[in-house]
């Protein structure tokens, strides 16, 4: 919210977004692939099989690597900024010095990688010993370093250089906020540089494939960025604001629950609890489905209302606003299916199959590629979001359809059955919105405060719809959501 009263959606804004995108996009591949799916699992089994001693040793072997590594990284990165740049947004040649902007704010960022992949390591260990606040608070942190360091633009020579300071200040804080409770846990960081450690040559081993996959999936970001870079001034940000208001689901739910899920089947599938296990998953996919399905039908019916409440003020316009939602409508088709895959792929993960998610990933990015050259004339900004939601349906449906040949019967009939409830009582949800939104006098144009209390209004009435056509339907996913949400010793009273 802040930037787009900020920079609105003009070239400033395209800059700022293509110049995160590098460094963030080193951050998936460590902190996604390498630490949820490579070194979560070997730490837990370490924990499991040789107590904490060895397992901290092992943290620390692996974090010693990483810093020597990701630094070389870095000092590339910063060093050879300007050409890595137009590899990434070739279009943004076509408007005097965006490429240049873009390559300076990118210079400025691009050690947020050496910090936040420390943070994702302090993630992974204590995410493994059950401590989930500190890891789960840290990402805010960055926001609001971002946010305070928008206030300080006095201080810089443009608002964007200001806001790329604040990321790398926010990889600080996030590093920092966990670093108490790492200490009470036990860990001290003493550097280890022992590459022949047997849990480091399996944290090694099970990173290349991981690497791959997650760098299958930062091709599609690539190739979404290189589309949007040629539609002109704005289309990337425009991507960028839809894209944040689908994470405001996937980030605050899907991914919560897959934080969760992760330690707790790495450790079934160890033991080879393996009906265990896939009652887990089964579980985690009917929690996420249960709250994304309705929140695709409300982005789209709201889309326009949600957009304008959240971003439509200082220079981010009417315009802005259109092209945004209208962006938002296509990512939230895939809003499910990226939820999914947030839950499935750690599956394999658990098991220590790296392999599979990347084959499958790779066949998606393939199908990403020609969507978006199918989509990019017709659609224009929708284009890229589209072929984004369709390849990561192909993503969720290929990965439920290989665990479940491989591990035997997963309860999709039993998922399905709850996806049609689900379906039924988001319709009655998406109607009960749109008929709100229509009523003359209901959605105020202005002033914001009205308009943020008739969408309020809005979302909740229609959730109350939602949640009661679903209890009617027989959704037993009420009760499990209150039984997760309950704290735990009122659930064991």
């Amino acid at each position: 919210m802040r930037i787009a009263a900020l920079l609105g959606a003009d070239d400033a804004n395209d800059a700022f977004v293509a110049a995160y995108r590098i460094p963030n996009m080193l951050r998936r591949l460590v902190g996604e692939g390498a630490v949820s799916a490579a070194f979560i699992p070997t730490f837990s089994k370490y924990l499991q099989g040789k107590g904490r001693d060895e397992a901290f040793r092992l943290a620390n072997a692996v974090l010693t690597l990483l810093t020597l590594g990701l630094t070389v990284v870095v000092v590339i990165g910063v060093v050879f900024s300007e050409w890595l740049v137009p590899l990434l947004v070739w279009g943004f040649g076509d408007t005097p010095g965006k490429l240049e902007l873009t390559a300076q704010l990118n210079r400025i960022m691009f050690p947020y990688i050496l910090l936040v992949s420390a943070s994702a390591m302090a993630m992974g260990v204590l995410n493994s010993l059950g401590r989930f606040a500190a890891p789960a608070f840290a990402p805010v942190l960055l926001n609001l370093a971002i946010i305070g360091f928008s206030y300080a633009t006095g201080a810089f020579s443009t608002p964007e250089r200001a806001l790329s300071v604040g990321v790398l200040a926010g990889g600080v804080v996030q590093i920092a906020v966990q670093v108490p409770q790492l200490l009470s846990s036990g860990w001290r960081f003493r550097p280890v540089l022992d590459r022949r450690h047997p849990g480091v040559r399996k944290v090694l081993a099970l990173m290349g494939p991981v690497a791959v996959g997650v760098g299958v999936v930062n091709v599609n970001v690539v190739v979404g960025t290189l589309f949007a870079s040629t539609i002109g001034e704005g289309a990337l940000s425009w991507l960028n604001y839809s894209d944040r208001v689908m994470e405001l689901v996937l980030g605050g739910y899907a991914i919560a629950i897959a934080t969760v899920i992760v330690p707790m089947m790495s450790r079934q599938a160890d033991a080879r609890r393996m009906d265990e296990m896939k009652r887990t998953l089964n579980f985690a996919m009917r929690l996420v489905l249960f709250i994304t399905v309705p929140a695709t039908v409300g982005l789209i019916v709201l889309r326009v209302p949600i957009v304008q409440v959240l971003f439509e003020r200082g220079e981010f316009d009417a315009s802005d606003t259109a092209m945004t939602a209208y962006a938002l409508l296509f990512y939230a088709i895939g809003l499910s299916a990226f939820a999914l895959v947030k839950i499935v792929a750690p599956a394999f993960y658990s098991m220590q199959d790296t392999g599979t998610p990347v084959w499958i990933a790779f066949a998606a990015m393939l199908l990403n590629i020609v969507l978006n050259a199918m989509f990019l004339a017709p659609l224009q900004v929708g284009g890229p979001a589209l072929a984004a939601s369709l390849a990561g349906v192909f993503n969720a449906v290929a990965l439920v359809v290989v665990f479940r040949r491989r591990e035997g019967a997963l309860g999709i009939r039993e998922v399905a059955a709850s996806m049609l409830r689900f379906l039924a009582a988001s319709a009655a949800l998406g109607l009960v919105a749109r008929w709100l939104i229509q009523r003359p006098g209901f959605y105020f144009d202005e002033p914001f405060s009205q308009r943020a209390l008739a969408l309020a209004a809005t979302i909740g009435l229609a959730a109350a719809v939602y949640f009661g056509v679903a209890a009617l339907l027989g959704a037993r996913e009420i009760g499990e959501l209150r039984g997760v949400l309950r704290p735990p010793g009122r659930a064991a009273r």
